[in-house]
């Protein structure tokens, strides 16, 4: 067998496969054989057909084809060990020729996971900013937010359960909603002693689910604290990899960067769905369309799998190892019930590959940084 390996660009990669006469003899024996397992034939034991009725009842093309195909998975996985080719598409195979006696020849073509180039990571140095402090003014103009926008939810409850009560005696009467939404109906005497009515105080509190003004006050100061330090770890992963990426060379495949956008398409719908709209209101909303969107998070995208395959190529280089136990952890929050045993494997390769990268970032976090 011989074989030429042509690389072009964005990981795009071309093969070609010569194998002599002799070669393909053999394969072509060695599938009438494999085929013949299950050959039944009248007179003869299953395995023991001979070779001559075995090729008579299957028909040459079958049997060629069945010889084809084994050479092209044996040589490609043997080119790919030789070469050091990681494919991240499978291989489309175009044959020249398959005749019986003849020699066989194919073409492949595939996209190859990129080499990086990779500098001096461990000479880099980032500052880790302190988090901000969250101040009582923060607390209370978070709170102020959270109360204008819960009057607002109450009057458009208010309004359409107004316009859909079958009870005349309901709808001349006043109410609230309690913790949970529903409606309770006041009486006169109640209405007139409703102290908290459009005012932040405990019953506020109670209606959104604390259990008063102070814990809502520290709840709420919690939730700034998580997300202050969020957007300054988000910041400081930032700077790495621009940092990285100045030492880093690496030639990102297209069809690399699509899945990342159709990734970030996926997060784009799942906050749509979770805010009670479909993404075609929010098209809308934002006077674009989905091929716009495309196109303007490309850029990002391509940054992301940049990032992503100096991170690999780091956690290689050092060695990083994801253990069974790691992996079982981590599927210990998936609902697999209704799992098939495919879709399991896929999910295992996903959480291995999740905690591959966590573990490599926090390799090079400690690595790099230098907080202030």
């Amino acid at each position: 067998m011989q074989h030429t390996v042509t690389r072009g660009e964005k990981g795009k990669v071309e093969i070609k496969v010569d194998v002599s006469k002799a070669d393909f003899d053999k394969a072509y024996e060695h599938a009438l054989g494999e085929l013949g397992r299950d050959v039944k034939v009248d007179g003869f034991r299953p395995g023991n057909v001979p070779v001559a009725v075995v090729e008579d009842k299957l028909g040459a093309t079958k049997t060629l084809n069945e010889a084809a195909n084994f050479l092209v998975s044996k040589h490609l996985s043997d080119i790919f060990d030789k070469e050091n080719i990681i494919p991240i598409t499978k291989p489309k195979v175009a044959v020249n020729a398959l005749a019986k006696g003849s020699p066989f020849s194919f073409v492949a073509t595939l996209t190859e996971r990129s080499k990086v180039k990779l500098g001096d990571w461990k000479a880099i140095k980032v500052k880790k900013v302190k988090a901000k402090e969250v101040t009582e003014a923060d607390v209370n103009e978070s709170i102020k937010n959270i109360f204008e926008a819960w009057k607002k939810q109450q009057v458009a409850k208010a309004s359409s359960e107004a316009k859909g009560t079958n009870s005349e005696e309901d709808a001349g009467k006043k109410f609230i909603y309690d913790a949970q939404g529903n409606k309770i109906f006041l009486k006169e005497d109640e209405v007139k002693n409703k102290k908290s009515e459009g005012k932040i105080d405990d019953e506020f509190a109670k209606a959104i689910g604390a259990r008063d003004l102070l814990h809502l006050q520290e709840l709420v100061r919690k939730d700034l604290e998580t997300m202050v330090a969020e957007q300054v770890e988000a910041k400081f992963e930032e700077e790495i990899f621009d940092e990285l990426s100045k030492i880093g060379e690496v030639d990102v495949p297209d069809i690399m960067v699509d899945d990342e956008i159709n990734r970030i398409m996926v997060r784009l719908n799942q906050q749509v769905e979770g805010s009670g709209k479909k993404l075609e209101d929010f098209l809308r909303d934002e006077n674009t369309t989905v091929d716009a969107l495309r196109a303007k998070w490309r850029v990002q995208a391509e940054k992301n799998v940049k990032a992503t395959l100096i991170l690999d190529e780091i956690g290689t280089n050092a060695k990083i190892e994801v253990s069974r136990e790691e992996i079982e952890n981590a599927g210990k929050g998936v609902n697999q019930t209704d799992l098939t045993p495919e879709q399991k494997v896929d999910m295992e390769r996903y959480l291995a590959v999740s905690i591959f990268q966590a573990k490599t970032l926090d390799l090079v976090k400690k690595t790099v940084s230098a907080s202030k």
